[in-house]
């Protein structure tokens, strides 16, 4: 493997979960967030990062369920990010939302 992907099962990292503004689970991974793209055999996901659309970012990360059952641990990262981290704040109510700056103000 080269250093644009890492296996991680061994190491039991546990997946980090935040809600989105639309209310669905964003995965939460170095400063980064990924949403759910497909599920995969033996309870397997994979995660596209969010700019994937907007950026064209082409990393994505794989989460298994953890051996303990409880929740989930991520399991593979694959690719490197071609932007920053975005900024993002919680809402009064408890939902993770990305700042705009003004690249997406303006486009």
């Amino acid at each position: 493997m080269n250093d644009d992907c890492y296996l991680l099962g061994s190491d039991a990292v546990p997946a980090l979960y935040v809600p989105s503004r639309t209310g669905k689970s964003l995965l939460l991974h170095d400063g980064y967030t990924f949403y759910l793209k497909n599920l995969q055999a033996h309870g397997r996901k994979q995660w596209y990062c969010s700019s994937r659309d907007m950026a064209g970012c082409r990393a994505d990360v794989i989460t298994a369920p953890a051996l303990s059952g409880d929740g989930d641990i991520l399991f593979l990262v694959r690719g490197r990010h071609i932007h920053a981290p975005p900024s993002y704040y919680f809402t009064h109510d408890g939902k993770y939302v990305r700042r705009k700056d003004a690249y997406h103000r303006y486009r």
